[in-house]
Protein backbone atom coordinates (compact mmCIF):
# COMPACT_ATOMS: atom_id res chain seq x y z
CA UNK A 1 0.00 0.00 0.00
CA UNK A 2 2.76 2.43 0.91
CA UNK A 3 4.74 1.65 -2.26
CA UNK A 4 1.68 2.14 -4.46
CA UNK A 5 0.84 5.48 -2.90
CA UNK A 6 4.46 6.58 -3.25
CA UNK A 7 4.26 5.89 -6.99
CA UNK A 8 0.95 7.74 -7.18
CA UNK A 9 2.33 10.68 -5.23
CA UNK A 10 5.37 10.80 -7.50
CA UNK A 11 3.10 10.90 -10.55
CA UNK A 12 1.10 13.74 -9.01
CA UNK A 13 4.32 15.49 -8.11
CA UNK A 14 5.60 15.44 -11.69
CA UNK A 15 2.22 16.21 -13.25
CA UNK A 16 2.78 19.95 -12.80
CA UNK A 17 5.45 19.78 -15.52
CA UNK A 18 3.11 18.17 -18.03
CA UNK A 19 0.95 20.10 -20.42
CA UNK A 20 1.58 23.15 -22.56
CA UNK A 21 4.60 25.45 -22.36
CA UNK A 22 2.65 28.03 -20.38
CA UNK A 23 1.75 25.56 -17.67
CA UNK A 24 5.34 24.32 -17.41
CA UNK A 25 6.60 27.90 -17.30
CA UNK A 26 4.14 28.81 -14.52
CA UNK A 27 5.24 25.74 -12.57
CA UNK A 28 8.90 26.74 -12.82
CA UNK A 29 8.15 30.37 -11.87
CA UNK A 30 6.02 29.30 -8.90
CA UNK A 31 8.68 26.88 -7.70
CA UNK A 32 11.44 29.46 -8.06
CA UNK A 33 9.38 32.04 -6.15
CA UNK A 34 8.68 29.53 -3.35
CA UNK A 35 12.37 28.68 -3.06
CA UNK A 36 13.22 32.39 -2.99
CA UNK A 37 10.78 32.95 -0.12
CA UNK A 38 12.24 29.98 1.76
CA UNK A 39 15.76 31.28 1.23
CA UNK A 40 14.74 34.75 2.40
CA UNK A 41 13.14 33.29 5.54
CA UNK A 42 16.42 31.51 6.29
CA UNK A 43 18.82 34.26 5.24
CA UNK A 44 17.19 37.44 6.64
CA UNK A 45 17.62 36.44 10.31
CA UNK A 46 21.23 35.44 9.55
CA UNK A 47 21.83 38.87 7.99
CA UNK A 48 19.94 41.07 10.45
CA UNK A 49 20.69 39.39 13.79
CA UNK A 50 24.03 39.98 15.44
CA UNK A 51 24.14 36.88 17.63
CA UNK A 52 22.95 33.30 17.69
CA UNK A 53 20.46 34.12 20.45
CA UNK A 54 18.79 36.81 18.33
CA UNK A 55 18.63 34.49 15.34
CA UNK A 56 17.05 31.81 17.52
CA UNK A 57 14.27 34.19 18.62
CA UNK A 58 13.44 35.09 15.02
CA UNK A 59 13.59 31.46 13.88
CA UNK A 60 11.22 30.43 16.66
CA UNK A 61 8.67 33.02 15.58
CA UNK A 62 8.90 32.19 11.87
CA UNK A 63 8.83 28.40 12.32
CA UNK A 64 5.84 28.63 14.67
CA UNK A 65 3.91 30.88 12.29
CA UNK A 66 4.61 28.55 9.36
CA UNK A 67 3.46 25.47 11.29
CA UNK A 68 0.32 27.24 12.53
CA UNK A 69 -0.49 28.16 8.92
CA UNK A 70 0.15 24.56 7.86
CA UNK A 71 -2.31 23.38 10.49
CA UNK A 72 -5.16 25.76 9.62
CA UNK A 73 -4.90 26.43 5.88
CA UNK A 74 -5.80 22.88 4.67
CA UNK A 75 -8.97 22.93 6.75
CA UNK A 76 -10.27 25.98 4.89
CA UNK A 77 -8.69 25.32 1.49
CA UNK A 78 -9.68 21.64 1.15
CA UNK A 79 -7.16 21.02 -1.63
CA UNK A 80 -6.06 17.48 -0.73
CA UNK A 81 -5.59 15.33 -3.85
CA UNK A 82 -5.88 12.08 -1.90
CA UNK A 83 -8.39 11.54 0.89
CA UNK A 84 -9.35 8.46 2.93
CA UNK A 85 -12.83 8.04 1.39
CA UNK A 86 -11.25 7.40 -2.00
CA UNK A 87 -9.86 4.15 -0.55
CA UNK A 88 -13.14 2.84 0.86
CA UNK A 89 -13.37 0.14 -1.83
CA UNK A 90 -9.70 -0.85 -1.59
CA UNK A 91 -9.19 -4.18 0.25
CA UNK A 92 -6.78 -2.77 2.83
CA UNK A 93 -6.90 -2.29 6.59
CA UNK A 94 -7.56 1.16 7.97
CA UNK A 95 -4.14 1.32 9.63
CA UNK A 96 -2.52 0.57 6.26
CA UNK A 97 -4.45 3.37 4.56
CA UNK A 98 -3.66 5.90 7.30
CA UNK A 99 0.03 4.95 7.35
CA UNK A 100 0.35 5.05 3.56
CA UNK A 101 -1.39 8.42 3.24
CA UNK A 102 0.73 9.90 6.02
CA UNK A 103 4.09 8.61 4.85
CA UNK A 104 3.43 9.50 1.20
CA UNK A 105 2.77 13.11 2.20
CA UNK A 106 6.54 13.60 2.06
CA UNK A 107 6.26 13.47 -1.74
CA UNK A 108 4.33 16.73 -2.05
CA UNK A 109 5.69 20.06 -3.12
CA UNK A 110 4.92 21.87 0.18
CA UNK A 111 6.70 19.16 2.19
CA UNK A 112 9.71 19.19 -0.12
CA UNK A 113 9.82 22.98 0.16
CA UNK A 114 9.72 22.69 3.96
CA UNK A 115 12.61 20.20 3.88
CA UNK A 116 14.58 22.56 1.63
CA UNK A 117 13.94 25.39 4.09
CA UNK A 118 15.19 23.27 6.99
CA UNK A 119 18.33 22.48 4.98
CA UNK A 120 18.88 26.20 4.30
CA UNK A 121 18.52 26.97 8.00
CA UNK A 122 21.06 24.29 8.89
CA UNK A 123 23.51 25.69 6.34
CA UNK A 124 23.12 29.29 7.57
CA UNK A 125 23.17 28.55 11.32
CA UNK A 126 26.73 27.62 12.36
CA UNK A 127 25.61 27.21 15.98
CA UNK A 128 23.47 24.23 14.95
CA UNK A 129 26.65 22.29 14.11
CA UNK A 130 27.52 22.31 17.81
CA UNK A 131 24.48 20.11 18.59
CA UNK A 132 23.98 18.03 15.42
CA UNK A 133 21.77 15.38 17.01
CA UNK A 134 19.39 17.94 18.53
CA UNK A 135 19.35 19.91 15.30
CA UNK A 136 18.43 16.80 13.32
CA UNK A 137 15.69 15.88 15.80
CA UNK A 138 14.29 19.41 15.72
CA UNK A 139 14.23 19.49 11.91
CA UNK A 140 12.60 16.05 11.85
CA UNK A 141 10.01 17.22 14.39
CA UNK A 142 9.15 20.25 12.26
CA UNK A 143 8.69 18.13 9.12
CA UNK A 144 6.68 15.39 10.87
CA UNK A 145 4.48 17.91 12.66
CA UNK A 146 3.77 19.70 9.38
CA UNK A 147 2.88 16.42 7.65
CA UNK A 148 0.51 15.24 10.36
CA UNK A 149 -1.07 18.70 10.69
CA UNK A 150 -1.87 18.70 6.97
CA UNK A 151 -3.37 15.21 7.19
CA UNK A 152 -5.50 15.92 10.27
CA UNK A 153 -6.69 19.33 9.11
CA UNK A 154 -7.63 18.19 5.59
CA UNK A 155 -9.20 14.98 6.94
CA UNK A 156 -11.38 16.85 9.41
CA UNK A 157 -12.52 19.27 6.71
CA UNK A 158 -13.54 16.41 4.42
CA UNK A 159 -15.28 14.60 7.25
CA UNK A 160 -17.32 17.33 8.93
CA UNK A 161 -17.81 19.99 6.23
CA UNK A 162 -20.38 19.32 3.53
CA UNK A 163 -19.89 20.38 -0.07
CA UNK A 164 -22.62 22.97 0.34
CA UNK A 165 -20.69 24.64 3.15
CA UNK A 166 -17.31 24.53 1.38
CA UNK A 167 -17.71 28.01 -0.13
CA UNK A 168 -18.72 29.49 3.22
CA UNK A 169 -15.73 27.78 4.81
CA UNK A 170 -13.36 29.32 2.27
CA UNK A 171 -14.79 32.78 2.93
CA UNK A 172 -14.37 32.20 6.65
CA UNK A 173 -10.76 31.20 6.08
CA UNK A 174 -10.18 34.34 4.03
CA UNK A 175 -11.69 36.42 6.85
CA UNK A 176 -9.39 34.84 9.43
CA UNK A 177 -6.42 35.36 7.13
CA UNK A 178 -7.23 39.04 6.70
CA UNK A 179 -7.62 39.35 10.46
CA UNK A 180 -4.37 37.58 11.29
CA UNK A 181 -2.29 39.21 8.55
CA UNK A 182 -1.78 42.64 10.20
CA UNK A 183 -0.67 41.09 13.50
CA UNK A 184 1.61 38.59 11.75
CA UNK A 185 3.21 41.28 9.61
CA UNK A 186 3.63 43.50 12.67
CA UNK A 187 5.26 40.74 14.73
CA UNK A 188 7.55 39.62 11.90
CA UNK A 189 8.68 43.12 10.97
CA UNK A 190 9.28 43.97 14.62
CA UNK A 191 11.28 40.76 15.09
CA UNK A 192 13.41 41.44 12.01
CA UNK A 193 13.80 45.14 12.77
CA UNK A 194 14.62 44.77 16.46
CA UNK A 195 15.55 41.20 17.49
CA UNK A 196 16.39 42.36 21.01
CA UNK A 197 13.08 44.09 21.75
CA UNK A 198 10.76 42.88 24.49
CA UNK A 199 8.07 42.26 21.87
CA UNK A 200 10.31 39.81 20.01
CA UNK A 201 11.28 38.01 23.21
CA UNK A 202 7.66 37.78 24.40
CA UNK A 203 6.47 36.48 21.03
CA UNK A 204 9.24 33.88 20.88
CA UNK A 205 8.57 32.83 24.49
CA UNK A 206 4.83 32.49 23.88
CA UNK A 207 5.16 30.62 20.59
CA UNK A 208 8.01 28.48 21.92
CA UNK A 209 5.72 27.17 24.65
CA UNK A 210 3.38 25.73 21.99
CA UNK A 211 4.06 22.55 20.00
CA UNK A 212 4.50 24.69 16.87
CA UNK A 213 7.45 26.67 18.22
CA UNK A 214 8.81 24.04 20.61
CA UNK A 215 11.30 22.48 18.11
CA UNK A 216 13.03 25.81 17.50
CA UNK A 217 12.88 26.75 21.19
CA UNK A 218 14.37 23.40 22.17
CA UNK A 219 17.17 23.77 19.66
CA UNK A 220 17.94 27.22 21.04
CA UNK A 221 18.03 25.78 24.57
CA UNK A 222 20.41 23.06 23.40
CA UNK A 223 22.78 25.61 21.85
CA UNK A 224 22.88 27.75 24.98
CA UNK A 225 22.61 25.16 27.78
CA UNK A 226 23.37 21.75 26.34
CA UNK A 227 21.45 18.96 24.63
CA UNK A 228 19.54 17.98 27.79
CA UNK A 229 17.86 21.39 27.91
CA UNK A 230 16.08 20.64 24.63
CA UNK A 231 14.36 17.49 25.87
CA UNK A 232 11.19 19.11 27.34
CA UNK A 233 10.47 21.03 24.14
CA UNK A 234 11.20 18.09 21.85
CA UNK A 235 9.14 15.81 24.08
CA UNK A 236 6.19 18.23 23.80
CA UNK A 237 6.46 18.22 20.01
CA UNK A 238 6.73 14.45 19.62
CA UNK A 239 3.87 13.85 22.06
CA UNK A 240 1.77 16.24 19.97
CA UNK A 241 2.78 14.37 16.80
CA UNK A 242 1.76 11.08 18.40
CA UNK A 243 -1.59 12.48 19.51
CA UNK A 244 -2.27 13.88 16.05
CA UNK A 245 -1.34 10.55 14.47
CA UNK A 246 -3.92 8.83 16.66
CA UNK A 247 -6.50 11.44 15.63
CA UNK A 248 -5.51 10.92 11.99
CA UNK A 249 -6.07 7.18 12.28
CA UNK A 250 -9.50 7.74 13.85
CA UNK A 251 -10.37 10.11 10.99
CA UNK A 252 -9.38 7.43 8.46
CA UNK A 253 -11.45 4.79 10.25
CA UNK A 254 -14.45 7.11 10.34
CA UNK A 255 -14.04 8.08 6.68
CA UNK A 256 -13.79 4.47 5.51
CA UNK A 257 -16.92 3.38 7.38
CA UNK A 258 -19.27 6.29 6.64
CA UNK A 259 -20.70 8.00 3.58
CA UNK A 260 -20.69 11.72 2.90
CA UNK A 261 -23.31 13.72 4.76
CA UNK A 262 -26.43 14.33 2.59
CA UNK A 263 -27.78 17.78 1.89
CA UNK A 264 -30.12 19.07 4.62
CA UNK A 265 -33.83 18.86 3.91
CA UNK A 266 -35.83 21.95 3.14
CA UNK A 267 -33.11 23.79 1.23
CA UNK A 268 -33.82 25.09 -2.25
CA UNK A 269 -31.25 24.79 -4.97
CA UNK A 270 -31.46 28.07 -6.86
CA UNK A 271 -33.63 31.05 -7.70
CA UNK A 272 -34.31 32.38 -4.18
CA UNK A 273 -31.02 34.20 -3.48
CA UNK A 274 -30.51 34.46 0.31
CA UNK A 275 -33.21 31.87 1.01
CA UNK A 276 -31.09 29.25 -0.76
CA UNK A 277 -28.51 29.45 2.03
CA UNK A 278 -30.86 28.73 4.94
CA UNK A 279 -33.05 25.77 5.96
CA UNK A 280 -36.81 26.18 5.95
CA UNK A 281 -37.19 27.02 9.65
CA UNK A 282 -38.70 30.21 11.13
CA UNK A 283 -35.53 31.71 12.59
CA UNK A 284 -33.47 30.95 9.48
CA UNK A 285 -36.12 32.23 7.05
CA UNK A 286 -36.43 35.48 8.99
CA UNK A 287 -32.64 35.80 8.86
CA UNK A 288 -32.67 35.32 5.08
CA UNK A 289 -35.40 37.94 4.68
CA UNK A 290 -33.54 40.39 6.93
CA UNK A 291 -30.35 39.91 4.91
CA UNK A 292 -32.34 40.56 1.73
CA UNK A 293 -33.63 43.82 3.21
CA UNK A 294 -30.17 44.96 4.25
CA UNK A 295 -28.93 44.19 0.77
CA UNK A 296 -31.70 45.91 -1.22
CA UNK A 297 -33.43 48.46 1.00
CA UNK A 298 -31.84 51.94 0.67
CA UNK A 299 -32.81 52.77 4.26
CA UNK A 300 -30.35 50.16 5.53
CA UNK A 301 -27.70 50.99 2.95
CA UNK A 302 -27.63 54.64 3.96
CA UNK A 303 -27.14 53.62 7.59
CA UNK A 304 -24.24 51.34 6.63
CA UNK A 305 -22.60 54.02 4.50
CA UNK A 306 -22.83 56.54 7.34
CA UNK A 307 -21.55 54.04 9.92
CA UNK A 308 -17.78 54.79 9.60
CA UNK A 309 -18.13 58.57 9.75
CA UNK A 310 -19.00 58.86 13.46
CA UNK A 311 -15.78 57.13 14.62
CA UNK A 312 -13.73 59.25 12.21
CA UNK A 313 -15.20 62.49 13.55
CA UNK A 314 -14.66 61.27 17.12
CA UNK A 315 -11.03 60.41 16.36
CA UNK A 316 -10.37 63.83 14.84
CA UNK A 317 -11.87 65.60 17.83
CA UNK A 318 -9.92 63.48 20.34
CA UNK A 319 -6.70 63.82 18.34
CA UNK A 320 -7.04 67.61 18.35
CA UNK A 321 -7.62 67.40 22.11
CA UNK A 322 -4.29 65.57 22.49
CA UNK A 323 -5.44 62.05 23.37
CA UNK A 324 -2.72 59.40 23.11
CA UNK A 325 -2.55 57.75 19.68
CA UNK A 326 -2.39 54.24 21.13
CA UNK A 327 -5.72 54.83 22.83
CA UNK A 328 -7.17 56.38 19.68
CA UNK A 329 -6.31 53.23 17.70
CA UNK A 330 -8.57 51.17 19.98
CA UNK A 331 -11.67 53.42 19.80
CA UNK A 332 -13.07 53.26 16.24
CA UNK A 333 -13.98 49.56 16.16
CA UNK A 334 -16.11 49.41 19.36
CA UNK A 335 -17.85 52.65 18.37
CA UNK A 336 -18.69 51.24 14.93
CA UNK A 337 -19.96 48.00 16.47
CA UNK A 338 -22.04 49.92 19.01
CA UNK A 339 -23.72 51.99 16.29
CA UNK A 340 -24.19 48.95 14.04
CA UNK A 341 -25.98 46.92 16.71
CA UNK A 342 -27.92 49.95 17.96
CA UNK A 343 -29.24 50.58 14.43
CA UNK A 344 -31.74 47.70 14.79
CA UNK A 345 -33.40 49.13 17.90
CA UNK A 346 -36.36 50.18 15.67
CA UNK A 347 -36.23 47.31 13.19
CA UNK A 348 -39.91 46.39 13.68
CA UNK A 349 -40.97 49.79 12.40
CA UNK A 350 -38.69 49.51 9.38
CA UNK A 351 -40.19 46.07 8.66
CA UNK A 352 -43.78 47.30 8.96
CA UNK A 353 -44.99 45.85 5.64
CA UNK A 354 -44.05 42.27 6.55
CA UNK A 355 -44.54 41.98 10.32
CA UNK A 356 -48.12 40.83 9.76
CA UNK A 357 -46.73 37.52 8.43
CA UNK A 358 -45.07 36.82 11.77
CA UNK A 359 -48.21 37.67 13.73
CA UNK A 360 -50.53 35.71 11.44
CA UNK A 361 -48.32 32.61 11.35
CA UNK A 362 -47.74 32.53 15.09
CA UNK A 363 -43.99 32.89 14.81
CA UNK A 364 -42.29 32.81 18.19
CA UNK A 365 -40.95 36.12 19.33
CA UNK A 366 -37.52 34.66 20.12
CA UNK A 367 -37.24 33.37 16.54
CA UNK A 368 -38.16 36.81 15.25
CA UNK A 369 -35.61 38.53 17.49
CA UNK A 370 -32.80 36.11 16.62
CA UNK A 371 -33.49 36.12 12.88
CA UNK A 372 -33.45 39.89 12.62
CA UNK A 373 -29.97 39.99 14.17
CA UNK A 374 -28.43 37.93 11.34
CA UNK A 375 -27.31 40.99 9.29
CA UNK A 376 -25.78 42.61 12.37
CA UNK A 377 -23.79 39.48 13.18
CA UNK A 378 -22.81 38.86 9.57
CA UNK A 379 -21.41 42.38 9.28
CA UNK A 380 -20.26 42.82 12.87
CA UNK A 381 -18.25 39.64 13.38
CA UNK A 382 -15.85 40.36 10.46
CA UNK A 383 -15.45 43.89 11.82
CA UNK A 384 -14.60 42.42 15.24
CA UNK A 385 -12.00 40.04 13.84
CA UNK A 386 -10.34 42.30 11.28
CA UNK A 387 -10.82 45.53 13.24
CA UNK A 388 -9.29 44.10 16.41
CA UNK A 389 -6.23 42.99 14.48
CA UNK A 390 -5.82 46.41 12.86
CA UNK A 391 -6.36 48.19 16.18
CA UNK A 392 -3.56 46.37 18.00
CA UNK A 393 -1.31 46.74 14.94
CA UNK A 394 -1.70 50.52 14.87
CA UNK A 395 -1.60 50.62 18.65
CA UNK A 396 1.80 48.91 18.62
CA UNK A 397 1.20 46.19 21.23
CA UNK A 398 -0.10 42.82 20.03
CA UNK A 399 -0.25 41.50 23.61
CA UNK A 400 -3.57 43.30 24.18
CA UNK A 401 -5.25 41.50 21.25
CA UNK A 402 -7.33 39.13 23.47
CA UNK A 403 -8.64 42.04 25.55
CA UNK A 404 -9.47 44.05 22.42
CA UNK A 405 -11.33 41.10 20.88
CA UNK A 406 -13.25 40.58 24.11
CA UNK A 407 -14.14 44.28 24.26
CA UNK A 408 -15.30 44.49 20.65
CA UNK A 409 -17.24 41.24 20.67
CA UNK A 410 -18.83 42.06 24.02
CA UNK A 411 -19.95 45.47 22.76
CA UNK A 412 -21.47 43.95 19.62
CA UNK A 413 -23.37 41.20 21.45
CA UNK A 414 -24.53 43.42 24.30
CA UNK A 415 -25.76 46.21 22.03
CA UNK A 416 -27.54 43.67 19.82
CA UNK A 417 -29.30 42.15 22.84
CA UNK A 418 -30.51 45.51 24.19
CA UNK A 419 -31.63 46.61 20.71
CA UNK A 420 -33.66 43.40 20.35
CA UNK A 421 -35.68 44.37 23.41
CA UNK A 422 -36.30 47.98 22.38
CA UNK A 423 -37.24 46.98 18.84
CA UNK A 424 -40.34 45.26 20.24
CA UNK A 425 -40.82 47.42 23.33
CA UNK A 426 -40.72 50.98 21.98
CA UNK A 427 -41.04 51.16 18.17
CA UNK A 428 -41.47 54.65 16.72
CA UNK A 429 -42.36 55.93 13.23
CA UNK A 430 -39.67 55.30 10.64
CA UNK A 431 -39.16 56.01 6.97
CA UNK A 432 -41.73 54.15 4.91
CA UNK A 433 -40.58 51.42 2.50
CA UNK A 434 -39.94 52.91 -0.93
CA UNK A 435 -39.44 56.48 0.34
CA UNK A 436 -36.15 58.30 0.35
CA UNK A 437 -34.11 57.39 3.45
CA UNK A 438 -34.14 61.04 4.52
CA UNK A 439 -37.94 61.36 4.58
CA UNK A 440 -39.75 61.17 7.92
CA UNK A 441 -43.44 60.33 8.46
CA UNK A 442 -45.62 63.06 9.93
CA UNK A 443 -46.86 61.29 13.06
CA UNK A 444 -47.58 63.06 16.32
CA UNK A 445 -46.13 61.77 19.57
CA UNK A 446 -43.83 59.24 17.94
CA UNK A 447 -41.46 59.00 20.89
CA UNK A 448 -38.36 58.61 18.73
CA UNK A 449 -36.18 60.69 21.02
CA UNK A 450 -37.20 58.77 24.14
CA UNK A 451 -36.65 55.34 22.54
CA UNK A 452 -33.28 56.31 21.08
CA UNK A 453 -32.06 57.90 24.31
CA UNK A 454 -33.15 55.07 26.60
CA UNK A 455 -31.79 52.34 24.34
CA UNK A 456 -28.41 54.05 23.96
CA UNK A 457 -28.14 54.77 27.70
CA UNK A 458 -29.00 51.17 28.59
CA UNK A 459 -26.42 49.87 26.11
CA UNK A 460 -23.74 52.12 27.62
CA UNK A 461 -24.62 50.93 31.12
CA UNK A 462 -24.55 47.26 30.09
CA UNK A 463 -21.20 47.50 28.31
CA UNK A 464 -19.54 49.35 31.20
CA UNK A 465 -18.28 46.13 32.90
CA UNK A 466 -16.72 44.96 29.62
CA UNK A 467 -15.01 48.31 29.07
CA UNK A 468 -13.73 48.35 32.65
CA UNK A 469 -12.29 44.82 32.45
CA UNK A 470 -10.69 45.48 29.05
CA UNK A 471 -9.21 48.77 30.27
CA UNK A 472 -7.50 47.00 33.17
CA UNK A 473 -6.07 44.35 30.82
CA UNK A 474 -4.86 46.95 28.30
CA UNK A 475 -3.25 49.06 31.02
CA UNK A 476 -1.45 45.96 32.36
CA UNK A 477 -0.88 43.81 29.23
CA UNK A 478 -0.17 40.54 30.99
CA UNK A 479 -1.26 37.30 29.38
CA UNK A 480 -3.51 36.28 32.28
CA UNK A 481 -5.41 39.56 32.44
CA UNK A 482 -5.92 39.62 28.69
CA UNK A 483 -7.32 36.10 28.69
CA UNK A 484 -9.62 37.06 31.57
CA UNK A 485 -10.78 40.13 29.63
CA UNK A 486 -11.42 38.00 26.53
CA UNK A 487 -13.41 35.36 28.41
CA UNK A 488 -15.35 37.94 30.39
CA UNK A 489 -16.20 40.00 27.29
CA UNK A 490 -17.42 36.98 25.34
CA UNK A 491 -19.35 35.53 28.30
CA UNK A 492 -20.97 38.82 29.30
CA UNK A 493 -21.88 39.65 25.72
CA UNK A 494 -23.29 36.16 25.12
CA UNK A 495 -25.42 36.35 28.26
CA UNK A 496 -26.72 39.81 27.37
CA UNK A 497 -27.51 38.66 23.82
CA UNK A 498 -29.40 35.58 25.05
CA UNK A 499 -31.31 37.61 27.64
CA UNK A 500 -32.12 40.27 25.06
CA UNK A 501 -33.45 37.73 22.56
CA UNK A 502 -35.57 35.94 25.18
CA UNK A 503 -36.87 39.13 26.78
CA UNK A 504 -37.47 40.80 23.43
CA UNK A 505 -39.22 37.65 22.21
CA UNK A 506 -41.51 37.68 25.26
CA UNK A 507 -42.39 41.33 24.62
CA UNK A 508 -43.02 40.57 20.95
CA UNK A 509 -45.36 37.67 21.81
CA UNK A 510 -47.38 39.75 24.27
CA UNK A 511 -47.52 42.92 22.18
CA UNK A 512 -47.78 41.46 18.67
CA UNK A 513 -51.30 42.85 17.99
CA UNK A 514 -50.26 46.28 19.27
CA UNK A 515 -47.07 46.14 17.20
CA UNK A 516 -49.06 45.26 14.12
CA UNK A 517 -51.50 48.09 14.73
CA UNK A 518 -48.71 50.59 15.42
CA UNK A 519 -46.71 49.71 12.32
CA UNK A 520 -49.80 49.91 10.11
CA UNK A 521 -50.48 53.34 11.59
CA UNK A 522 -46.92 54.37 10.72
CA UNK A 523 -47.62 53.49 7.08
Amino acid sequence: MVARLFRLRLALLLSVFRGGPRRVFRAFVTGAAALAVAFAAAWLPHWLARSAQERALIDTIIIAIVLIAVFFVPFFARTSALEPRQFAQVPAASWSVSLALFVSTVLTWPTLLLIAWMAMLAALRPEWAEVPTTAALSALAVVLLAMVCVRVSAGLARLIVSRRAATLLRWLGLLLLLAALPVLVFVLTEALRSPTSSLTRDAALLLGATPFGAPAAGLNAAVTSGADAAMPSLLLTFVTILALLIIWHLIVVRSLTTVERPEPAGVTRDGLEMFERFPAHPREVIAARALTYWRRDPRYRVALIALPFAPVLMLVALWVAGVDTQLLALLPVPVMLLLLAWSVHNDVALDSTAIWMHVASGTKGAHDRAGRLAPVMLIGLPIVVIGSSLSVTFGGDWRVLPAVIGLNLGVLLTAAGVSSVFSALMPYPATRPGDTPFAQPAVQGGGAGLSQTLSMLLILVCIAPIVFCAAIAIADPSFTMNVVALVFGVAWGGIMLAVGILLGGTVFDRKSPELLAATQMFD
